[in-house]
């Protein structure tokens, strides 16, 4: 009698499998609890009232609620196939909401105007560019949106690209003013000082470097501010505009007067780099956020600079931060290893915390969720380099009868960026594989990563790039020493460029390896430059080098995995979004072809409804199941 045949579970519609097995329906069952949490983040307070725009998973993808109490039953707002990537509220009244919505994860966002009591939608800027709300008025009643030109078949190149600056009335948008045209497309506008016909504006260069603009429209001249990265404002007759900018090799939070020149420090003496910041909309408070080892510290400092109070927080990383109009009410969004995403407040007066948000408890779930470990190691030139480690509960002794049985499988989960940061945060479905499989996940912050200061993020810079990968290299000697890892079965992932990295990892360290998967990976440089959309070719040549330079594209070339694919012999998966706009499709089909042709194993995944990462939850849980059983094919379990 033959064996029945194991359910399979069925892929969404919108995703292309190519030379991978189906994924076992028990497989996927056993997962689906760790799936089940809706990390919430905090958007925008309403201007009048206690109400709060919130963004939560609905439908399978990030949706907009309208929250009115702390731990009342958030409204939904908006419906649709597509992620909400961001909301304000209408700034003198609420009467409406601006929100911005994409395509297909095309990053070609749009502006629509959304009625929070009929829930209608209708369009404020929608079109061939990518639309970005700026600053309102000093009346509050019209608003600028930078327009930038894309390429990838969706306008024309303007090359250099440009940024359009228009005056919008959000409740007649077709009646839209073009102000100015900004010669480059990542300039943000902090603040429209309309009666005195300015603007504050920010042009980032780099990773580390950006530059502050005031531009006379009357007269189209610019002058520098001097250096610093700021965010848009709607401040009120407060002349100090905070930017974050490097005293030494640390970032730490500064403001200038833009009336008369005026510059100070604001947190100059504390030690540790500036990672968010917040002024309360009357300039009489500051909230600045620190990042310490990866975590969150608080401080609140009044426009004298003296420094408040803080009430005790729970444990974890501050992703967002904002005053509420009262410029009494701080929102925070917290996550930690054991919450996907919770939204407080603090009462700076009294100095009371309120829990506004609370996820239910999933069943099915093995609990606590690990917390992260911090770990240190030194790398080839004796760089001291750090990440964290997830260590699944000890093997009983009974089950322990060899060294291999006391030893775990290591994923090490490379971040993208470079420019980015791993953090103790909340790792969603990765605890099956740390409480279910028994696997150690290790995310480590190799140089070029964020929050260690401006020589680490600039010393992957150019012809330092394979530095970032020897760093990995030494991560694999240190998991060979360690009594309760197993360095025969350890396997590198990662996304973006992290995918560059896992791929690169494949290339210099397959023997050490039993698996690599790369997402949206990077696996030539010059081919990415070349096709990445030209209003981000700029800021990525500042960091990799420019490949139109001879010697600079050799060196790319030189550095790239598709150069080495022959030796890329270790088992192989490639996942990709057709609609990226950040690293072409290409990228992904060509490493796989060229892999796939030293008769290498290739699991090669394509969302068509995707665009730089999988954001719809039934791709995001089959990608997810398909990598587990890749993965466990190679590691094993425990």
């Amino acid at each position: 009698m033959q064996p029945l045949a194991a359910a399979m579970l069925t892929p969404p519609s919108a995703l292309r499998i190519d030379g991978a097995p189906g994924v076992p329906q028990q497989l996927a069952t056993d997962m689906a609890p760790y799936g089940d949490y809706t990390p919430t983040r905090f958007v925008a307070w309403h201007p009048t009232e206690q109400d709060m725009l919130i963004l939560r998973r609905a439908g399978g993808v990030p949706q907009l609620f309208l929250l009115r109490d702390p731990l009342a039953t958030p409204q939904q707002l908006t419906r649709g196939r597509d992620a909400v990537r961001g909301a304000v509220f209408e700034p003198r009244r609420g009467a409406y909401v601006i929100l911005a919505r994409d395509t297909a994860g095309d990053e070609a966002t749009q502006l629509y105007r959304l009625d929070p009591k009929t829930l209608e939608e209708k369009p404020l800027m929608v079109g061939p560019e990518q639309y970005t709300l700026g600053p309102w008025n000093q009346a509050q009643d019209r608003v600028l949106v930078i327009a930038r030109s894309l390429d990838r078949n969706r306008v024309a190149r303007r090359d250099p690209p440009l940024a359009d600056v228009y005056i919008v009335d959000p409740l007649a948008p077709d009646q839209r003013i073009r102000l100015t045209a900004l010669p480059g497309a990542h300039w943000r506008v902090i603040r429209w000082l309309d009666r005195e016909q300015r603007l504050i504006v920010n042009e980032p260069v780099s990773a580390t470097t950006s530059r502050l603009w005031s531009i006379d429209l009357a007269t189209g001249r610019r002058t520098e501010l001097g250096d610093g990265d700021a965010t848009p404002d709607l401040r009120e007759g407060d002349p100090w505009l905070y930017r974050k900018r490097y005293d030494g090799d640390l970032a730490k939070l500064s403001r200038i007067d833009i009336r008369t020149g005026e510059r100070e420090w604001v947190t100059r003496t504390v030690e540790h780099e500036v990672d968010l910041w917040a002024v309360s909309r009357d300039g009489r408070r500051i909230a600045v956020l620190y990042n310490v080892e990866g975590k969150s510290a608080l401080r609140l400092i009044d426009r004298d600079l003296t420094v408040r109070a803080v009430p005790q927080l729970p444990p974890g990383v501050v992703t967002a931060l904002a005053w509420h109009r009262n410029g009494r009410d701080l929102a925070l969004t917290i996550e930690a290893a054991d919450s996907p995403g919770e939204i407080y407040s603090i009462d700076v007066e009294t100095r009371q915390v309120v829990r506004w948000t609370r996820h239910p408890r999933v069943p099915g779930t093995k609990r606590p969720f690990v917390e992260a470990e911090l770990i240190q190691w030194p790398s080839f030139d004796g760089t001291l380099i750090s990440g964290f480690i997830h260590r699944p509960a000890p093997i009983p002794a009974i089950n322990a009868g060899t060294v291999r049985g006391k030893r775990r499988p290591v994923v090490i989960d490379i971040h993208g960026g470079p420019a980015s940061q791993a953090r103790p945060g909340f790792r969603g479905q990765v605890n099956y594989w740390i409480n279910e499989l028994g696997w150690a996940v290790i995310y480590p912050n190799v140089r070029g990563s964020t929050g260690f200061g401006r020589r680490f993020v600039d010393a992957d810079n150019g012809m330092k790039r394979e530095d970032a990968l020897k760093d990995l290299g030494s991560l694999l000697d240190w998991i060979a020493t360690q009594p309760d890892l197993d360095s025969s079965r350890v396997a590198v992932i990662g996304s973006s460029y992290g995918g560059y990295l896992a791929l690169a990892s494949g290339a210099r360290f397959g023997a050490r390896l039993a698996a690599v998967y790369s997402n949206a990976g990077i696996s030539h440089f010059v081919s990415f430059l070349e096709g990445t959309e030209s209003h981000r070719r700029d800021l990525r040549r500042a960091e990799y080098g420019d490949e139109r330079d001879p010697a600079m594209r050799r060196f790319l070339d030189s550095i790239s995995p598709l150069t080495h694919a022959e030796s890329i012999r270790v088992p192989l998966m490639v996942a990709h979004g057709r609609n990226d706009p950040r690293v072409p499709l290409s990228e992904a089909e060509q490493i796989v072809r060229r892999v796939r042709a030293n008769g290498t194993q290739v699991w090669f995944l394509l969302a068509e409804d995707e665009g730089h990462g999988f954001v719809k939850k039934p791709n995001a849980e089959y990608q997810f199941a398909l990598l587990t059983l890749f993965l466990e094919r190679h590691l094993g379990r425990r």
